[in-house]
């Protein structure tokens, strides 16, 4: 039944397109426009890696010298309040089909068709505040890279971005992004207690019981798809992978001088969901 009730409404929706006319998909895109604001929430992977240049090598330490580096893997859930423009560049033009490509069940090319369905390109502009009041740091450098060794902190940051949808106009009142894209800036800080459970005595040179904080400063890619829009309600779920980025760390082993710096460049993942409100 409930398989059934899914192709239901599979059908019905290219029938919902194609009974609006040709105004209420203009009003729909007209009603697009503006200022939305409201909350989300995000689940990051962040991965940094650092060196730490010593010349001489520290006395008493012979798993690390300077030729060797170490990386931490952050996890954190992220609560976001984000703020965005929609269609930025004015109301966009309106595209009254697709064509679509038919393909045989062996994958050939058959050809292709001009279906009737109203769609269109649109561009928004938004930013958003994050808090993290929860997640955890291991070692990745000690073993198998499962040792904690801090259980949570506080962490913040603060993004912008620029992104390109790609609508369907469902009805007058519903719309469906099937695919989205944005370029964007983001800073992140993140603060580490140091009570990890990890025992190991590796550890005790790093200073990692007294906490430390690091900070990832990227522009980032972000793939977004099947966001919904209402009226007023838009949910817009998507991932976000880091690209041209740099990094520092407060971070200050103990027996050694000097400063700890970026070794590979940090490696971020997050995916999740925003739903704003028109306003």
């Amino acid at each position: 039944m409930k398989h059934l009730k899914f192709f239901l409404l599979l059908t019905a929706l290219p029938l919902s397109v194609l009974a609006q006319t040709h105004e209420q998909a203009l009003q729909s895109i007209k009603d697009r426009k503006g200022w939305y604001g409201g909350i989300g929430v995000y689940y990051a992977d962040q991965k940094t890696y650092w060196q730490y240049n010593q010349t001489p090598p520290a006395v008493g330490v012979p798993f690390f010298d300077a030729s060797q580096g170490f990386g931490h893997d952050v996890s954190r859930t992220l609560l976001a309040i984000g703020i965005e423009r929609k269609s930025i560049f004015g109301t966009p033009g309106l595209r009254d089909g697709i064509f679509v490509s038919h393909y045989d069940y062996h994958g050939n090319y058959t050809g292709s068709e001009f279906t009737p369905a109203y769609n269109f390109v649109d561009f928004d502009f938004g930013a958003d505040v994050m808090v993290s009041p929860s997640g955890k740091t291991y070692a990745e450098w000690l073993d198998d890279g499962n040792n904690e060794i801090s259980s949570g902190g506080i962490s913040a940051g603060a993004s912008a971005y620029i992104r390109m949808n790609w609508v369907f106009i469902l009805s007058s009142k519903l719309r469906l992004t099937v695919f989205s894209t944005a370029i964007g800036a983001q800073w992140m800080h993140i603060h580490n207690n140091g009570n990890g459970s990890e025992p190991s005595p590796l550890l005790n040179d790093f200073n990692y019981k007294g906490g430390w904080n690091e900070n990832i400063n990227t522009l980032y890619l972000s793939v977004g798809t099947l966001g919904i829009e209402t009226g007023k309600l838009s949910i817009v779920p998507e991932v976000r992978v880091l690209s041209l980025n740099s990094a520092s760390t407060t971070l200050k082993p103990e027996r050694l001088t000097g400063e700890v710096k970026t070794g590979d460049k940090p490696s971020v993942l997050s995916f999740g969901v925003k739903i704003l409100k028109n306003f």
